[in-house]
């Protein structure tokens, strides 16, 4: 009887059988599975909110600025004609005018400078690893850095990058160093100069160039040389980059020779704040497997507005924009911005939608980076996104014609105030 006692409790402390193993490995997966997608999805809304945050800073910054600055929205001020500062951090003048009585001899030239100088003189980086890149452009990737002491006032400030742009705040670590990343690179200068130390300075979120540059339909001003009417420089993407180049090759229409072009914009000629963008990601982030063009129709990203709200918003509800390579087409919404984008190797890996290619993307519309009015229109409809009656085609974007008929009015220009 006891040895019968004996060996049911022997028998009792067993270990697990090869089932029952099998079993709860089977419902240990089973857990993971489910709670996997869970755990993916807290961390990319996380990221979203991050990007949010980010976004209403400098929505709010902006306002403060333009308080502060007698209505003037944030921007580079430097101009031509005007002398350079004697402060330069560096302690050296070689690539600064000279003489005494030097001026800067475009306000690009101004503000490529100015950028530098700003970023000098926050981090203390010298001349030899901050050069002034010659021929740039810094209105597109760079005009938050004159804002900088409205966002925190530390350089590369931390709110710049998207929460999602892991190459960017990648190198925004390692600023003193970027290339020590590893990461891949644009191209350096035409002139063989290294101009990668400013790209830890960049931001995601490129503000538009209706807010730096001129944004009115047909606008122009009076030559100071030959007393003609010129239209000023618009920057605007075209083509694809020349091989070896880095992201998208810009180009531009009108005179960008002519002064006081750039960054005399004022928070009041925004005509419907709650509607007008500041800024935009090149990419859509957050949303599906991999990131989107920002000009597909389907891509949804926060959008920061005037009226200091930050929402997300699919592009194809937006009024898709215009082409703006010349004073001509600004009043025609049936010519829309076309190039291709190429994938540059620092880019994410983007989802094809014109194309299966994910090295290209046809782009068919400027939508909320180009659109007519400038400050004076809109970019996101009121009311609805597109439906049959909408302001705006849903076939726009999709449609390699987009065409526009009687039956598809559009409007995103404030016609009541004819002095644009």
């Amino acid at each position: 009887m006891m040895k019968d006692v004996f060996a049911r409790k022997s028998r009792g402390t067993e270990g697990f059988t090869l089932i029952e193993l099998l079993i709860v490995i089977a419902i240990i997966a089973l857990l993971i599975g489910i709670l996997l997608p869970a755990l993916g999805e807290a961390r990319r809304y996380a990221k979203l909110v991050v990007c949010q945050a980010n976004e209403k800073s400098y929505a709010t910054a902006v306002n403060s600025y333009a308080s502060e600055r007698k209505d003037r929205l944030p921007g580079m001020d430097w101009r031509r004609g005007t002398k350079p500062p004697r402060d330069i951090p560096g302690k050296s003048f070689a690539e600064w005018p000279q003489a005494p009585d030097a001026v800067f001899a475009t306000d690009q030239e101004a503000a490529a400078h100015q950028v530098v100088y700003i970023i000098r003189k926050k981090t203390g980086l010298p001349e030899d690893k901050a050069a002034v890149p010659p021929g740039w452009i810094p209105y597109i990737l760079y005009s938050h850095i004159p804002l900088n002491d409205f966002i925190g006032g530390n350089l590369p400030s931390p709110v710049a990058s998207c929460s999602e742009d892991a190459w960017r705040q990648s190198i925004a670590r390692n600023w003193k160093d970027p290339e020590a990343t590893g990461l891949p690179y644009p191209a350096n200068g035409g002139d063989g100069s290294n101009s990668n130390w400013r790209w830890p300075f960049s931001t995601s979120y490129q503000i538009h160039s209706a807010h730096w540059g001129p944004q009115k339909a047909g606008y122009q001003v009076m030559s100071p040389e030959s007393g003609k009417l010129l239209t000023p420089a618009m920057w605007y993407p075209t083509g694809s980059p020349p091989a070896g180049g880095g992201g998208s090759y810009y180009a531009s229409s009108g005179d960008p020779n002519l002064p006081n072009q750039y960054g005399m914009n004022k928070l009041s000629d925004v005509r419907f704040p709650s509607q007008k963008t500041v800024a935009s990601d090149e990419f859509a982030r957050h949303f599906g497997r991999r990131p989107q063009y920002y000009s597909s129709p389907d891509a949804r990203q926060p959008l920061m507005f005037y009226d200091g709200s930050v929402r997300v918003i699919r592009t194809g509800d937006c009024t898709p924009g215009w082409d703006p390579s010349s004073a001509g087409r600004r009043q025609n919404m049936g010519a829309r911005l076309s190039y291709v984008k190429d994938r540059q190797p620092y880019d994410p890996q983007l989802f094809p939608s014109f194309s299966n290619n994910p090295e290209k993307y046809k782009v068919v519309a400027g939508w909320y980076k180009y659109t007519r009015g400038g400050l004076l229109g809109w970019d996101i409809p009121r009311g609805p996104g597109p439906s049959p009656n909408s302001r705006i085609s849903a076939l726009v974007g999709k449609d390699d014609s987009l065409s526009l008929t009687a039956n598809n009015p559009e409007n995103e220009l404030d016609t009541s105030d004819k002095s644009w």
